[in-house]
Formats: C-alpha cells, structure tokens, sequence
C-alpha cells in the first residue's frame, strides 16, 4: 500500500429502522385477532351441528342473549352485584390491612394467629354460605359478608408477608436517624409493601368475584349470579352464557384498572432492565 492509498473503507452499518405497523400494535392486535379466530370456528362448528345448541350456545346466541338482558333486569341486577362487591371489598381492606400489619410487625401475634390464618385461607370459604344467609338473609347483607370473608385472607397473609419482608437494613438506617414507630411504617414500610398491597388486591377482587357469584346464585332474588342462576334453571343457554360473558369482562376491566393503578404506585421502583 502506498502513502496515496487510502485503507478500504468500512462496510456501512444498518440502522434498524422503525418497526412495522403490525409491529407496534401487535400486543393490541395479537389479543383480537386471536379471539376473532376462537368466535369464527366457534360459530362455523355450532352450525355444522357440532353439538346440541341446549348444552353449548353459539356466539351469535350469546348476543342475542346479551341483548335480551340489557332490554330487561342486567343494569339493576349489575348495581346490586357491584354495591355488595365493592362493600365487602372495602371492609376486607379496612380489616384485612392493618390486621395483616399488626401481625408482620409484632412477632408473638404472628406465631399465635398465622396457623388460624393459613388453615382458614385454605378453608373452602363458600360452604359458609348457607349460614351467613341464616345469620344476614336474602338480601345483599349475606352476600357483603360472603365477598368479605372470601377477599380478607389473601390481604392479611400479602401484608403480613409484606412487612416481614422489608429490608432490616432500612430499618436500622431509619431509626439511626431517630425514627419512631410510626415515622417507621410511613417512610419505610408503606412503601416497601406496596407490591405486596397490589397482589392482595389482585387476588382479593379474583375470591370476592367468585363470592359475589356464587352467593346470589344460591341464596338470592336479584343480582348478575341470581340472574345466571335462573337462565340455567330455564335452559337457556344463550342467555346464561351471556351473564357468564358479562361478568369475564368485568374482572378483566377491573383487573387492568389495577394494573394501571400498580404503575402508578410502583413507577419509583426500578425495573429489572435497570
């Protein structure tokens, strides 16, 4: 090579470009189109005859279904439903989260209660149903009960695991600087069981959905599980499957309302890519 030669130039890298439509929205779109796909072969079996339309409806029968309830009961039998959900909701968090504390924080309270707690959560809760509306009734009272005894363990046992849980290295740098007990729970355990406090939600709302449910559908003359209840007892399967189909949507709304919310609560925490 001479001194007028030039050294062979690089290869110019490739720069990735932007990603393709489908791309970008492929976690919106990969959902819909693979229920679009799930309904087509759904509806084309059940006219095919595929199986007898009393034991399974199709789509366009759950529709219809659908439609039939929002002319008739479905709003007022849903407000029903959402007041003892959200009540026993709230009574399962006002209880639940500073019992939970108070167990992760005192030690001898928590060697007395845990086994009690665990051997309840892992009680199936629903056969107390029959009492409750011995002791509350027909009306929303036994169900308020039954969504609350259904939701209050998993957020006794999420914040007791939560509490136990935080770093004792932060505790002692918190009281090194003088911090009392409740200096203790506000700056550093609230925020250290906020994780803990989204997972209990999570599974609270999963047991006080089931709660709800199965309460009006044993014992009750109004509400979305009383309706469910009638609609199998009539064999009307579009119709049933259409309150099945309401309450699917709703968990899933609230659930992604929690999943926001968490965001929120949690954005100071880091990410594992950091």
């Amino acid at each position: 090579m001479t001194a007028t030669e030039s050294p062979p130039l690089a290869p110019p890298r490739r720069t990735a470009g932007r990603p393709g439509w489908w791309k970008r929205r492929q976690g919106l779109w990969a959902p819909v189109v693979t229920v679009t796909i799930i309904l087509v072969i759904w509806e084309a079996l059940g006219r095919a005859g595929a199986w007898d339309p009393l034991f399974f409806a199709r789509p366009t029968e759950i529709w219809s279904g659908f439609l039939h309830l929002t002319d008739g009961p479905l709003w007022s039998d849903l407000a029903v439903s959402g007041q003892e959900f959200t009540l026993g909701m709230l009574i399962a968090l006002a209880v639940g989260v500073p019992v939970g504390m108070a167990l992760g924080s005192i030690r001898w309270l928590y060697q007395c209660f845990d086994p009690i707690i665990n051997a309840l959560y892992s009680t199936p809760i629903l056969v107390l149903t029959p009492l409750l509306v011995v002791w509350f009734g027909l009306g929303i009272g036994s169900k308020i009960a039954n969504v609350a005894i259904m939701a209050i363990f998993p957020v006794i046992i999420n914040m007791i695991e939560g509490v136990r849980t935080t770093d004792p290295a932060l505790l002692r740098a918190a009281r090194s600087f003088g911090a009392g007990r409740l200096a203790l729970y506000k700056d550093v355990t609230f925020p250290a069981v906020t994780p803990f406090f989204i997972t209990a939600i999570r599974l609270a709302i999963g047991k006080g959905m089931i709660a709800v449910v199965v309460g009006e559908y044993i014992a009750a003359t109004e509400g979305i599980g009383y309706r469910i209840r009638s609609d199998a007892e009539a064999f009307n399967t579009g119709r049933y499957l259409a309150g099945v189909m309401i309450m699917v949507v709703i968990s899933v709304l609230i659930m992604s309302a929690v999943k926001v919310a968490e965001k929120r609560l949690t954005a100071w925490r880091p990410t594992i890519s950091e």
